[in-house]
Parts: C-alpha cells; sequence; structure tokens
C-alpha cells in the first residue's frame, strides 16, 4: 500500500495584518487552512509556523533614551 505524502500548510504571522497560510506545494495564500490545497489539491495535514513577524520589526527602531 503506497501512502500519499501530505504537506502541511505555511502559517505566516504579520505583525499588523492577518495571518496567512501558504501551500509549499504551489504558493497558493488563503486566510485559513483547508483539509486541501484549492488550487493544486494537495492533501494538506495541518499547519507549521513562519515566524515572519519577525523580520517585520526591524523596520521599526527603539528610540533610545538620552543619557
Amino acid at each position: 500500500m503506497i501512502k500519499k505524502k501530505t504537506e502541511r500548510w505555511i502559517r505566516r504571522t504579520h505583525l499588523f495584518e492577518k495571518d496567512e497560510y501558504v501551500c509549499p506545494v504551489c504558493g497558493y495564500s488563503a486566510g485559513k487552512p483547508s483539509p486541501a490545497c484549492p488550487k493544486c489539491g494537495k492533501p494538506m495535514k495541518g499547519v507549521r509556523y513562519e515566524a515572519t513577524w519577525v523580520d517585520e520589526t526591524e523596520d521599526f527602531e527603539v528610540p533610545s533614551k538620552g543619557r
């Protein structure tokens, strides 16, 4: 019996925007995860987290206190 390989949605969390879920096979971006990618039809088995918000925080500079 050959088992179908399933993928996981890539959850991209943004600092000031809604999370997005990206298909690792075709790159389709969705607002919420589903059992399969609507574009390529690849079965999905959960979500893996990608902390993209960390890169977005580099754009903000914290003012230093003058001592």
